[in-house]
């Protein structure tokens, strides 16, 4: 008598439309996931290569400079200014190797200032600079250091994709080739401006240029990409912005969230 009174309950059929989309939904997800692992690994590669461009040159060198000294005098033939010149080129090593060690990708560290954001770009494309006849000018208006609660390798990697970027455009002029890093700060960010005269971006692509794929000097299109994935991922934003003047064709706006003011 009680199976009578049971209610019946037809079972849930899937909507094969609602199915489809969902399927849709999740293709593309991963196709974005691809694609930012793609700009990752990309990121990485160039960043381990300057990497090692930048300790082979100086270890080189000064391995080259201790050798011509050694090799072409005998003992009695060292003199003071020998021994001065194995001493700096010793010096040189040792600065090297420290500088190599705060530069390689997985650092632990997840508090940084500034000013070392700075100083390793620059280490990284110094020689890239010298050959290319690049000024770099740095200007810091700040009262104070300011310190970022991220991790230092992402942030150097992102704003060197800025930089290589600004290279390849640069190339495309033949003199006066200039880089300006500018800082300034709100309340809860920090706004770095990256300009730079070199070719201008296309007008049909300025609002597509931080998308995957899309280049204006030639290249793969994925530094730009890298650099805006890494800055949402942080709070932060990263922005593309035309100049008209004589000076510089372009800056890229990265803002970033800060911690404090003080050590």
């Amino acid at each position: 008598m009680n199976n009578r009174k049971k209610k019946y309950i037809p079972k849930k059929k899937n909507n094969p439309v609602v199915l489809n989309q969902r399927i849709e939904e999740l293709k593309n997800e991963l196709r974005l996931h691809g694609k930012n692992i793609d700009a990752i690994s990309k990121s990485h590669d160039i960043h381990i290569t300057m990497l090692s461009n930048f300790a082979r040159h100086d270890i080189k060198n000064s391995i080259q400079s201790i050798d011509s000294v050694i090799s072409t005098n005998t003992s009695d033939e060292i003199t003071d200014e020998h021994l001065n010149s194995i001493k700096l080129n010793l010096k040189i090593m040792r600065e090297t190797i420290e500088n190599f060690s705060k530069l390689v990708p997985h650092s632990d560290k997840d508090k940084f200032s500034y000013s070392s954001l700075v100083t390793a770009v620059e280490l990284l494309n110094r020689d890239n600079f010298y050959e290319n006849k690049i000024s770099l000018i740095k200007e810091n208006n700040l009262e104070h250091e300011i310190y970022f609660s991220l991790p230092f390798q992402s942030v150097v990697q992102m704003t060197n994709n800025i930089i290589i970027n600004a290279t390849k455009a640069l190339s495309k002029i033949d003199s006066n080739r200039k880089i300006k890093f500018s800082v300034d700060k709100s309340e809860e960010f920090l706004k770095i401006s990256i300009f730079d005269n070199g070719e201008e971006v296309e007008k049909k692509i300025e609002n597509k240029i931080f998308d995957y794929g899309i280049s204006n000097t030639g290249g793969s299109g994925i530094g730009l990409h890298h650099a805006k994935y890494l800055c949402e991922l942080y709070n932060g934003s990263i922005e593309y912005c035309p100049l008209e003047n004589n000076e510089y064709k372009k800056y890229f706006l990265i803002s970033l969230p800060i911690i404090n003011t003080e050590e």
